[in-house]
């Protein structure tokens, strides 16, 4: 039988930290209140760290592994891969160093979830660097901005879709996935249900991509890119009502 919600999760070494943050994420998943799901694993880990671990959890979570051997390092097409992979009818996306915050946060998502009327949710977060301490509460909203780097909504980590002819995440950008991603959720649905109760940890420190990929000089391209992409779909639109 299908489960309701799908988290869906992508893997891979983390510069070592990998395997140890994503049994963090699932020893808080297996403790969870709301029971009714599975989580897809898209692995873009070069060894067998990984998919070891989610062996040792199959007898205690619904666990799908899918080994993904293309494109490595592309964030965005590693969580694409897992989107394709959910039979759920909710998608959750969960960054691998991130985390559920308490044992009733996948219930409070779900709960609040309206299948008939929402088509995303994103729920408030907390920060943490050990995982323990937890610091800087973040209440999300939408400006329209947010395509240029205005990130007033957070990491993917605090969205929750449903499953019915789902947006993809532009494979073609790292720094700004989210923010267009929200952009196009918007332009898509119109406002997200906004779920002002925290629910995500995200997790910062040195392992995380911005920090030791991006630069200076990826920022500048992606603006570039992310400005011709929007100034395009204006233009589409305008020669459509034409």
């Amino acid at each position: 039988m299908k489960k309701l919600l799908s988290i869906c999760i992508p893997t891979y070494e983390m510069r070592g930290l990998g395997t140890e943050f994503l049994k963090n994420s699932f020893d808080i998943l297996f403790k969870q209140t709301f029971k009714d799901f599975e989580i897809i694993i898209s692995d873009h880990s070069k060894n067998n760290s990984i998919e070891n671990l989610c062996n040792e959890y199959k007898n205690k979570l619904d666990i799908k592994y899918f080994r993904n051997t293309e494109k490595f390092g592309n964030l965005s097409f590693n969580i694409n891969n897992a989107i394709k992979k959910a039979e759920g009818k909710l998608i959750k996306i969960l960054f691998q160093d991130d985390f559920l915050y308490h044992e009733k946060s996948l219930e409070e998502i779900v709960n609040n979830f309206d299948l008939e009327k929402d088509n995303w949710l994103i729920t408030s977060c907390i920060h943490s660097i050990d995982g323990q301490n937890f610091f800087k509460p973040f209440y999300p909203k939408y400006n329209k901005l947010i395509f240029l780097g205005k990130n007033t909504i957070s990491s993917p980590s605090v969205l929750t879709i449903k499953n019915k002819r789902p947006l993809f995440f532009d494979e073609n950008i790292i720094w700004l996935m989210d923010c267009d991603y929200y952009k196009r959720c918007y332009n898509e649905f119109g406002n997200p249900k906004i779920l002002n109760k925290i629910n995500v940890v995200n997790r910062i420190g040195k392992h995380q991509t911005t920090n030791y990929i991006v630069n200076k000089k990826i920022k500048l391209k992606e603006l570039f890119y992310i400005i011709k992409k929007y100034a395009y779909n204006r233009i589409i639109q305008r020669t459509r009502i034409g």
